[in-house]
């Protein structure tokens, strides 16, 4: 970490750091249930698991892939098979599917603030998904998992207060929501990784974030001039 990217920054800052898309790669995690389900159930099998899981998402806001798994179950006139699924989430390897340098990053943001998973998500998956990683030691249990994570910035500051917040994320519209709260003690950090960052559509729906970086790694290497809440949402910045 440079030392004008420590001087730039408040006394007393927290580091919040999304996992689904900008530390972990869910998309590859997707990729790798979608071939589990067409092995163990053909097409039609993922065609009907995927259908509850956006039906989940779209009612709940968050991806509970285990309560799909109950649900699919169901479905399937709870035949033995589907207990295969439970084999598939317990023995994933999570850790494969961290982005390059992730890991490195929270070491390096931890050793200049504090560090602090921010994520939605299930009770049970997403723990689980987050200490296996090797997310949850990195940061020394730290971890935050709520439904709505936007809608929790009073618990979070009662819970991590500070002079300043640094929020990194791969969704503009989580970060857009939290920097018209918190304002100018926010600097927003849009992670361009996973199919919501790349999605021109979504994209465009929201404000430019105070600061755009194409991959989880370059947030060691970033310029007092970018960071610390020095740049004003809406000015130039990284976003291409």
């Amino acid at each position: 970490m440079s030392s004008g990217f420590l001087e730039s920054l408040p006394e007393k800052t927290v580091f919040l750091i999304d996992v689904d898309d900008t530390l972990f790669d869910n998309d590859c995690f997707e990729r790798d249930l979608k071939d589990c389900l067409l092995n163990l159930f053909g097409p039609d099998g993922v065609i009907e698991y995927w259908a509850i899981l956006e039906e989940i998402r779209s009612s709940s806001g968050f991806a509970d892939f285990l309560g799909a798994a109950q649900i699919f179950r169901l479905k399937r006139d709870q035949s033995p098979m589907t207990q295969e699924l439970a084999f598939f989430f317990r023995d994933y390897p999570f850790s494969k599917n961290l982005y390059p340098d992730a890991l490195s990053v929270l070491r390096s943001l931890k050793s200049h603030g504090k560090a602090v998973i921010l994520s939605d998500g299930d009770a049970i998956f997403q723990p689980i998904k987050i200490d296996h990683s090797g997310i949850r030691r990195e940061v020394d249990s730290h971890v935050l998992i709520f439904i709505h994570k936007e809608k929790m910035l009073a618990k979070i500051e009662s819970l991590y207060p500070a002079d300043h917040y640094v929020m990194v994320d791969d969704k503009l519209r989580i970060l857009s929501e939290m920097k018209s709260i918190w304002k100018d003690r926010l600097t927003s950090v849009f992670v361009r990784q996973g199919h919501y960052a790349n999605d021109p559509a979504i994209t465009a729906r929201y404000p430019r974030p105070d600061l755009a970086i194409e991959r989880i790694a370059d947030l060691v290497d970033l310029s007092p001039v970018k960071f610390g809440g020095t740049v004003k949402q809406g000015e130039p910045n990284d976003i291409r």
